[in-house]
């Protein structure tokens, strides 16, 4: 069975009074801010607030929203024939049609673009129900061919029986009313009036909840450009109603003629249009064709007054030019696209040899004549090569982005718009002050005990002097050169091999310095077989050392992804043998007083981190104070889970999606084990939840018994952090993961009670220093902020955290909501515990922006997939995270961390001479039967590197 949603009775309650300060932060609905008794909720309810911490003043990017209207009236607005169902841009025209056509009526109703239509005026219809006819086509051009009729459509609108009282939003942002229908179609009616003001912009475009507008834009090249974007939304929070405004970023397609946009998509410099001439190369055609694929062009024939008015989408390009592709008229005459424009408009064609399209309609139209509408947005990943310039374009300092903030509420027009007004709501000209509170940092535990105590605030630490908690010993040692032998000289490597081995020996791992330690070095050719390369390389070891080597160092050229997971096959699936890559580029540069030699210490202080988890060490501990005494008490063992679900990306068709489960399994919860699964393509609930489960939990019992030689001990604390789950979709998860957790245990005789906590990303939520005290050197709040009061959840048991110091941009906190706590942890537990557990991330001496294990698992799937970072990120989410992908990883907590770096690596997974490519499409296999080859190609880890933290 589910467990029982909401949990008991609020157990304590808020700190009385307002919770913001100054103007825009003090006013609220007032009342009582304990959910009442009777108050059904999803998760939990809050049982109070956190007190632990200092005090800091922050502003963040919510705007109060002042709620004083009438009842508001909501309608139906849909086609006559509802089997038809009309595109939106086409039922948004209408509806502009029909307001142009009845301002008295419509003038003030606020419509979704769908089939809501809210008013606060109750419309004059006989019977709450009225039909009109409307007609879009406009007129043809002067001059134009005859066209088709203008369409007529029926658009009925229908009183619902719902109407919307404000009254329901005052009480249950002050807890006195559960969230319910009304309390959604409320908040759905708001944030439909607010878009309706930039939404009637011409020069605007929209997406979802952001508006972006062309000023500012930054050309990219290959037919994109980035426009600025402003992100709103409605929002109900603890004792009042806010709007959360935020910066985004939008991909565009290039405005402007066609063949220009070619020549820019090709990357072209030399002059003409060579790359959409015929003979055209098949590929490039395919590419550019779902590139522009339902794009919208406009017309243009012998002069502007000829100019079609209306876009139209394109369907292909096809492979013939204007001088080749014929069609039939109406006579059954055949005509080349050519003849028919020269014969038409009197004008003779410029490029006549350049391929045609194709658009929606069926037309063949030359490219020279049509022109891609501006505005466009592109709903799909930028290419690599742009990734860069798209992050610089939306990464924004804290105090830019604040400032822009400010700015764009002349551009949503809340204190213009008609609509609001007539809703009776008023916004906030500034944005609120909220008081935060900065954790401290835990004190973090190396080897014979030496202590390390993290500044507060700072995010950061120096393990200088300081050697790893339980250092790793290596068993024999070879490296292995990919690279241009003729670049890397043997000389060269034992340079590279030195400083590795002296970065490692200082952090405490064995077997790389001393008589005999000297590593084995081969080179092959990375075009031939590297399966057998690196069989040859460890036989070589044994035969001059006498032992197969436990670790592999692997010298990479550029651009040497396939290599890549070749090597990390081999290694982790095969033969159970670590390996750490190293691109040459990196490992071996220029230095700063301009000679060449290996990279600075603090890259291969960076390798021995990862390489003693590899080999099975530990390389930091918090203490058990630090984590609120939950990890290290042997009265309680605690297993700490991440889990997450990484899903292809919009357009890579048959893709499956990748799950991944990681679980502690030691006294300490600082060393884990990982499991991946595919499942169906963009499903987020974790189907084998019940059978991961089993298997972490198989491993916290063996090695228990094996390693820690405490054989019967189970775990009586599981605390899960899940990792993308949006709100919307917490209840599928009460009601199908944690049952499964639950049914995991009961096969293990396992009582552990549970503690379940997502942990979201992608949201909007910023925070903004007010003054010094709160603030880092990169102007972001401090590492440790936490926030539960102000903007959060008026009911439901949650919090916000900026764990990690700033490095680029402005630092996104994560958000944590407690679905279930059957621990009874309290707010100032789990928060320190959440906190602390962002300090022990193997891979890295800062902490980390969620848990570790949910990170872990996101890039663990991520690779699964082929999931790099044009599949990986958005160009909306890169504007959100203000990250580049390099260091995505240093901002989420670790056993979130965790569970992300093991669904990233999943296409490690597959075998590279085998059938399945994780990457590849083939449209003649079934969705069903991809997800099937999937399974049934992927394989685990060998025995070894599973007991082992194979994916840091």
């Amino acid at each position: 069975m589910p467990p029982k949603r909401g949990g008991g009775p609020g157990r304590g309650g808020p700190r009385g009074g307002g919770v913001g300060r100054g103007r825009g932060g003090t006013q609220h609905f007032g009342g009582q801010n304990t959910p009442a008794a009777h108050i059904a909720s999803v998760g939990v309810k809050r049982p109070s607030h956190g007190k632990s911490g200092k005090e800091v003043g922050i502003i963040t990017n919510h705007f109060e929203m002042r709620l004083e209207s009438p009842i508001i009236h909501h309608y139906d607005a849909v086609g006559a024939e509802p089997e038809k169902v009309l595109p939106r841009r086409v039922t948004e025209e209408l509806y502009q049609k029909l307001k142009s056509l009845h301002p008295q009526i419509f003038g003030e109703a606020a419509y979704d673009g769908r089939k809501n239509l809210y008013s606060p005026n109750r419309f004059p219809f006989d019977g709450d129900i009225q039909e009109y006819q409307i007609t879009l086509s406009p007129a043809p051009a002067p001059g134009a061919p005859p066209g088709r009729e203008p369409k007529m459509h029926r658009i009925r609108i229908t009183k619902t029986h719902q109407e919307i009282n404000p009254e329901v939003l005052r009480r249950y942002v002050i807890g006195q009313a559960s969230h319910d229908n009304d309390v959604t179609v409320a908040i759905n009616c708001l944030n439909v009036a607010v878009a309706m003001l930039p939404g009637e912009n011409d020069r605007f475009s929209s997406n979802g909840k952001s508006v972006f507008v062309p000023e500012g834009a930054k050309v990219l090249g290959s037919g994109l450009s980035c426009w600025r974007g402003y992100f709103q939304s409605v929002r109900p929070t603890l004792g009042r109603m806010v709007i959360n405004v935020d910066i985004s970023t939008g991909l565009m397609y290039s405005e402007g003629n066609l063949l220009d946009v070619a020549r820019s998509f090709f990357r072209r410099t030399d002059p003409g249009f060579a790359c959409v001439t015929v003979p055209m190369r098949e590929a490039d055609r395919r590419n550019f064709s779902k590139f522009l694929d339902n794009v919208k062009i406009i017309t243009a024939h012998a002069d502007s007054k000829k100019t079609a008015m209306k876009p139209r989408g394109i369907k292909r390009v096809l492979p013939t030019s204007a001088k080749l592709t014929t069609f039939k008229l109406g006579n059954g005459q055949e005509q080349t696209v050519q003849q028919y424009y020269e014969t038409t408009y009197g004008k003779k064609l410029r490029f006549p040899d350049t391929v045609c399209i194709e658009v929606g309609s069926g037309a063949y139209l030359p490219m020279e004549i049509c022109s891609i509408v501006g505005g466009q947005i592109r709903n799909s990943q930028p290419p690599p090569e742009l990734t860069k310039d798209v992050v610089e374009f939306a990464t924004k300092k804290p105090a830019e982005r604040l400032a822009d903030i400010r700015k764009s509420l002349h551009i949503l027009g809340y204190g213009t718009s008609k609509y609001l007004k007539a809703f009776g709501a008023t916004v906030e000209s500034q944005p609120m002050k909220l008081m935060s509170r900065v954790l401290q940092p835990p004190t973090l535990e190396y080897a014979v005990k030496k202590q390390v105590v993290v500044a507060s605030g700072a995010g950061t630490w120096n393990m200088d002097h300081h050697k790893f908690f339980r250092p790793a010993t290596v068993a024999g040692w070879a490296i292995m050169v990919f690279a241009k032998p003729q670049f890397w000289p043997n000389g060269k490597v034992m340079e590279v091999a030195t400083a590795f081995a002296g970065a490692c020996t200082d952090a405490g791992i064995g077997g790389l310095k001393g008589p005999g330690t000297n590593p084995v070095i081969d080179y092959a050719d990375p075009q031939k077989t590297i399966q057998d390369a690196l069989k040859a390389l460890g036989m070589k070891h044994k035969t001059e050392k006498g032992i197969i080597p436990s670790l592999l160092l692997i010298i990479l050229p550029t651009n040497s992804t396939q290599i890549y997971r070749e090597v990390k096959f081999f290694g982790d699936v095969e033969f159970g043998v670590a390996t750490q890559c190293m691109l040459e580029t990196k490992c071996y540069k220029r230095l700063r007083d301009g000679t060449q030699g290996p990279a600075d210490g603090q890259y291969y202080q960076n390798l021995a981190l990862k390489i003693n988890v590899k080999l099975g060490g530990i390389n930091v501990v918090p203490t058990l104070p630090s984590t609120a005494n939950i990890i290290g008490d042997p009265r309680e063992p605690t297993l700490i889970m991440g889990a997450d679900a990484i899903h292809p990306a919009p357009g890579a068709e048959g893709r499956p999606s990748y799950t991944a489960v990681v679980g502690s399994v030691d006294t300490l919860c600082s060393k884990y084990v990982a499991t991946c699964r595919a499942q169906t393509s963009g499903q987020e609930i974790i189907d084998d939840m019940e059978d991961m489960t089993r298997s972490i939990l198989s491993d916290f019992i063996g090695y228990k018994a094996k390693v820690e030689n405490k054989p019967g001990v189970l775990p009586k604390r599981i605390i899960m952090y899940r990792d993308g789950v949006s709100e919307g979709q917490f209840a599928h998860v009460i009601e199908h993961e944690i049952p499964k957790i639950k049914a995991a245990c009961k096969a293990h005789n396992i009582s552990a009670k549970l503690t379940f906590v997502v942990v979201g990303k992608r949201h909007h939520v910023r925070f903004f220093p007010e003054g010094s005290a709160g603030s880092d050197r990169t102007g972001n709040c401090i590492a440790g902020t936490v926030v539960d009061q102000g903007i959060s959840h008026p009911v439901e048991y949650d919090f916000y955290l900026q764990s990690h110091a700033g490095l680029l941009g402005t630092s996104r906190p994560a958000h944590y909501n407690v679905l279930l706590d059957e621990n009874n942890m309290g707010p100032d537990h789990l928060q320190q515990l959440t906190y602390t557990l962002c300090h022990v991330y193997a891979r890295s001496t800062r902490s980390v922006s969620i848990p570790g294990k949910a990170l872990l698992a996101m890039l663990l799937v991520a690779l699964a997939a082929d999931i790099a970072l044009d599949f990986m990120i958005s160009p909306n989410l890169l504007a959100m995270h203000n990250v580049s992908s390099r260091d995505h990883h240093k901002f989420m907590p670790p056993f979130s961390t965790d569970a992300d770096i093991v669904c990233s690596r999943s296409a490690n997974h597959y075998d590279p001479k085998g059938p399945f490519r994780p990457d590849a499409y083939d449209p003649a296999s079934s969705g069903k039967q991809r997800l099937a080859d999937a399974k049934s190609h992927y394989r685990q880890p060998h025995a070894v590197s599973r007991t082992r933290m194979y994916f840091s």
